[in-house]
């Protein structure tokens, strides 16, 4: 004697009540990851065409969002000044012969550039410049795994059905 539940249709004996909703929303988080993977690698992609500076959308005024690429890495770069671009480590002060340095920083705040994250904040009397960049390869990774294991689940599938045939 077979026992089923109550909300299984008939053939469907062994089958949990909820699995149209898991597949569905399977098959829903694959298709959102394959869209996010598809502009993640566009993004990657169009970091080697254009510049921040030249190519950005802006939030406000002092808040900035654009692609960079250096090599196998293309990256997301948040800075907030426009006509300055993304710091990458370049002058930004002088110093005395007797230590000083001109314009007087008030702060410094740096940390990467490893992991595929590297930020830099300079504060002066009278102005800012901040610069955070992340690398794409984390959100290309990431949504890089609902597709792969929709594909691993297709592919098992297939085998499974194949050994199955007589």
């Amino acid at each position: 004697m077979k026992w089923t539940t109550l909300l299984s249709p008939p053939g469907d004996a062994g089958r949990s009540a909820s699995h149209p909703v898991a597949h569905r929303t399977f098959k829903i988080a694959t298709a959102f990851s394959t869209v996010m993977l598809t502009l993640s690698v566009l993004l990657f992609l169009v970091g080697y065409i254009a510049k921040p500076t030249e190519y950005h959308f802006s939030f406000r005024d002092d808040s900035h969002v654009g692609v960079s690429s250096r090599g196998l890495d293309a990256r997301l770069v948040f800075f907030n000044d426009v006509e300055y671009g993304p710091y990458r480590g370049s002058t930004i002060g002088l110093i005395h012969a007797n230590g000083e340095i001109y314009p007087p920083l008030e702060r410094e705040g740096s940390f990467g550039d490893s992991w595929g994250v590297y930020y830099r904040h300079f504060q002066w009397s009278d102005s800012t410049l901040w610069t955070l960049m992340v690398t794409l390869w984390y959100p290309i990774t990431i949504f890089a795994i609902m597709p792969f294991a929709s594909l691993v689940c297709s592919a098992v599938r297939q085998c499974v059905s194949n050994v199955a045939e007589p």
